[in-house]
């Protein structure tokens, strides 16, 4: 909205250039006077600069020194100074009107009343029918209002992305597509996604950084258009750190605390407790631009759960960060998720996606191509068991000739569909696509002396391994 404003009153000073030339062509009293009015109504400098000029001409001595030998020359310096001296009530009126009137479009512009979507300019060919069974099932869900009409607050969703669309018409690019999902009081939903796959788009619009094209999101059943209404509950972490370099750790705490309304009586004990649990403690009174990459992270993590909001969306927030503060920050998540806070994680740690998250979304083009929980993904969409084998060390076998026997007998079991992913002197990395843990267990038990197994481990797909697979698509579809 301010930015809007300031565009605004740099094209109203542009009017100034015109009017001298306007005036020196002009020589009719009248139409002068009426150009003038005219002038200054339109453009708020004009006016101002006529206030100043007079204020400058009646208490200045400088400028009655300067300005009373131009004031018998033929140059135009009445283009300078209102028309008599009892307009300027006028002009102060005029002042007052302009700063009301920017004042009133500055608040529509910021509380989302004024939109501007291009809808007109995007032709929907989207096809629900496509969709993950999973994902199409949430959309309905999401759609009917099916949650937010049961009484049970622990089934109510905080968040709902409600056939969101988001599309740039220069660049004929559909960043996200009729996106749909909700999340409930107390989950961690993790939307993941390869880069350009319109997570930070989707996370832009919900916090108000951007406009949708079509569709909406709501924040505890606030629209998120409404943005004075919406963002009271919401917390954010942008992908990129916010330029605050003129602030100090703590000032921008005390700051952030102050604008959600925590009481007074409050603030130094909740900021002292946030900047504890993210070891923040060294850095205090360090300026933010003096940080580290991965500390201006946990600062920006901090500031997104200082409140705390109802809603927090964190956008790779420990990007950078060392292995013992991520560890730190995780377990903020946890018990924050107990205290029923509902996040909005997204990150490209598929150990820390699986630690946090109650469920997860995988988005492609955006749209999600698959949504559940963490087991329920592996079992769907993963690609059987990895077998991890490790054979007893033999002097004698110099070319790793029980690794290759043991290579040799899982491919002749073509009921398997064995797959070999790694073969090193004394170990084995296998995919079996189509078995059973207990059929896995009964194959290697019985075999185990026979092929010189030592250890053997039986583990599900992980979850980066379906997250690659879903790359291993993308690929295959743009070639």
């Amino acid at each position: 909205g301010g930015i809007t404003i300031c565009f605004l009153l740099i094209i109203f000073h542009f009017i100034s250039i015109i009017i001298p030339v306007v005036t020196m062509i002009i020589e009719s009293r009248s139409i002068q006077k009426l150009l003038y009015w005219l002038f200054n109504v339109i453009s708020p400098s004009i006016n101002a600069q006529v206030i100043i000029t007079y204020l400058l001409a009646k208490k200045s001595r400088l400028c009655n020194l300067i300005t009373n030998p131009l004031s018998t020359s033929n140059l135009p310096t009445k283009l300078l100074k209102s028309i008599g001296d009892d307009t300027i009530e006028w002009n102060i009126g005029i002042l007052v009107l302009h700063i009301l009137l920017f004042l009133l479009i500055l608040i529509i512009i910021d509380s989302g009343l004024l939109q501007l979507s291009f809808s007109c300019l995007y032709k929907s060919n989207f096809d629900e029918n496509q969709l993950d069974d999973d994902v199409l099932a949430e959309r309905h869900r999401v759609l009917n209002n099916e949650t937010n009409s049961s009484h049970n607050e622990e089934h109510i969703d905080h968040l709902t992305v409600n056939n969101l669309v988001k599309y740039y018409p220069i660049r004929k690019v559909l960043a996200v597509n009729h996106l749909t999902f909700g999340a409930r009081r107390g989950e961690a939903f993790g939307l993941l996604g390869y880069n350009g796959a319109g997570k930070t788009t989707t996370f832009r619009i919900v916090v108000g950084d951007l406009m949708s094209t079509q569709g909406t999101a709501y924040i505890d059943e606030q629209n998120v258009h409404r943005r004075i209404r919406s963002t009271r509950h919401l917390g954010y972490c942008p992908q990129e750190n916010c330029s605050m370099d003129f602030l100090t750790v703590q000032d921008s705490l005390y700051l952030l605390a102050r604008i959600r309304g925590i009481k007074p009586s409050r603030i130094k004990s909740i900021v002292e407790t946030i900047s504890s649990l993210f070891l923040l403690n060294p850095f205090l009174n360090n300026y933010i631009h003096e940080l580290s990459g991965g500390t201006k992270r946990r600062l920006h993590t901090a500031i997104a759960l200082i409140g705390p909001p109802l809603v927090a969306i964190l956008d790779e927030p420990t990007t950078g960060v060392d292995p013992n503060a991520r560890q730190q920050i995780q377990e903020i998540f946890l018990n924050a998720i107990k205290a029923k806070l509902t996040i909005i994680l997204t990150s490209h740690s598929m150990d820390e996606c699986e630690r946090v998250c109650n469920r997860l979304g995988i988005m492609v083009d955006g749209q999600l191509a698959c949504l559940g929980t963490i087991q329920h993904l592996k079992s769907k969409f993963g690609q059987g068991y990895t077998v991890e084998i490790k054979i007893r060390s033999s002097i004698d076998d110099i070319n790793g000739t029980a690794i290759q026997n043991v290579q040799t007998f899982l491919l002749s079991q073509k009921q398997y569909h064995v797959e070999v992913k790694e073969t090193t002197y004394s170990t084995g990395l296998f995919q079996i696509e189509r078995s059973t843990p207990a059929q896995l267990f009964q194959l290697l038990e019985e075999n185990k002396q026979r092929l010189n197994i030592e250890t053997y481990t039986i583990s599900q797909t992980t979850l980066e391994q379906i997250f690659l697979s879903f790359g291993k698509r993308i690929r295959a579809i743009t070639q």
